[in-house]
């Protein structure tokens, strides 16, 4: 917990955010192993504040559109049901034309011909709409809430975000595209946190608890008993995207997250932020960073994830946040 807290206070200071979140969890049981969240309060003394906002658990109460750190979860769901492969191949012109919208990659580029591996790699939107229109958007939908979006963790917390899919619910090849590569919803990062953690878990999402035992006045000790929500994919599917991962870090956009002498499993995510006057589109120049992942691949012993809130130095998580996370 002190650790995690200090490289997340530091990184906050060194990439001049306004603030982020870490939480880790044990893929198996669904323990919180440390949630760290900046801005936060001394308990000592709590009455010393800049804002009332700083009593909210970042992790859990406040809920934003994550961007391409979901895309595993999407590409899981597609190896589950048979819709693609990892070498299932996508020709990238650099650009998905939907309606009157024009979609593109983060880096406005072209890759050509692809695998599902190499989309994951290199984060490329147009390649999740591929994989998208194969599974299918409702199936998609379907996925995401069995992954533990739009609803609440059950968490021994008070005032946890449920997040908003409702754009989901819409049966539009737009809302579904966007979807894809994690923008016009929204979740905590304690629910991104669960959902990594299934994959983790042999693909069996957990439900997240914090207090391990309760202690009486008669001696009496009850200990909390790891809960099993739901199997989400199969084992043999978490075993690939596993795999996709562990590329992702050895040689995709997420080198900065590896960690000497093990294999880890991971993602980056850099996601727009929704314009704060509740008008249409986003902040200009505003970004969420976020890396999550989890390992060692061969027996995952945590699953994490670093949010940093608009990092001024820097706006990519590749360079911010997966630096945390290694």
């Amino acid at each position: 917990q002190y650790r995690s807290c200090k490289a997340l206070h530091d990184a906050v200071k060194r990439y001049q955010a306004d603030g982020g979140s870490v939480v880790i969890l044990e893929p198996s049981t669904g323990k919180v192993i440390a949630m760290c969240n900046i801005p936060d309060f001394d308990p000592d003394s709590y009455n010393i504040v800049e804002d009332i906002s700083q009593y909210n658990n970042k992790a859990t109460f406040e809920a934003y559109e994550p961007g391409s750190v979901v895309k595993p979860l999407v590409m899981a769901a597609a190896l589950d049901r048979g819709a693609v492969t990892p070498n299932t191949l996508f020709n990238d012109t650099g650009e998905e034309k939907i309606d009157r919208f024009t979609i593109r990659n983060s880096d406005l580029e072209a890759y050509g011909m692809v695998t599902m591996t190499q989309v994951l790699q290199n984060s490329l939107n147009t390649g999740m709409i591929f994989v998208m229109r194969k599974l299918g958007g409702s199936l998609m939908k379907d996925y995401y809430e069995k992954f533990g979006f739009g609803q609440r963790t059950g968490i021994q917390l008070n005032s946890e975000s449920a997040g908003v899919i409702d754009s989901l619910y819409k049966d539009s090849e737009i809302y579904y595209a966007t979807g894809s590569y994690g923008q016009g919803f929204t979740v905590t990062v304690l629910q991104l946190a669960q959902s990594y953690a299934a994959l983790a878990n042999q693909g069996m999402l957990m439900q997240p608890y914090i207090v391990e035992e309760q202690r009486y006045p008669d001696g009496t000790v009850k200990a909390a008993v790891p809960t099993a929500v739901r199997q989400v994919i199969s084992k043999k599917t978490a075993v690939t995207i596993g795999a996709m991962l562990v590329s992702v870090i050895e040689e995709g956009h997420a080198t900065s997250a590896a960690v000497n002498g093990y294999y880890m499993a991971g993602k980056t995510g850099t996601a727009q932020v929704a314009r704060q006057d509740g008008g249409v589109g986003y902040e200009v120049g505003v970004t969420k960073a976020t890396f999550a992942g989890y390992g060692p691949i061969e027996d995952p012993a945590f699953a994490m994830v670093v949010m940093l809130d608009h990092p001024r130095t820097n706006q990519w998580a590749s360079e911010t946040a997966a630096v945390v996370y290694g």
